[in-house]
């Protein structure tokens, strides 16, 4: 996530240390609020699915030592509170697609 972030900003063509007043200044909070959201989306789903493995992963290895024949239930508890984390991956990508920097003032 952190490459297809990085890849959004760009520098603007009339690089100075202060802007006119002549910019889309609505569009860089725009970009930048959106890419701290999809940012924040992606790293709070992956702290979430991170946490439902653990705890899913260590009742089911106590489940599977007790009765061998669950192994398959197990793992596809354990697929799905994984999918959770990719689930975030996917709404980061649909957030940070509307992320576009203005890289020259509006006329």
């Amino acid at each position: 996530m952190a490459i297809i972030l990085a890849n959004k900003v760009k520098s603007p063509d009339d690089a100075s240390y202060y802007l006119d007043d002549d910019w889309d200044f609505a569009g860089f909070y725009y970009a930048g609020y959106g890419m701290f959201s999809s940012g924040l989306s992606v790293g709070l789903t992956n702290i979430a699915s991170g946490v439902s493995v653990g705890i899913a992963g260590s009742s089911c290895a106590i489940g599977d030592a007790q009765d061998p024949s669950l192994f398959v239930k197990v793992l596809i508890v354990e697929i799905f509170a994984s999918a959770l984390g990719i689930f975030g991956i996917i709404v980061g990508i649909i957030q940070s697609n509307s992320c576009n920097f203005p890289i020259a003032p509006l006329e």
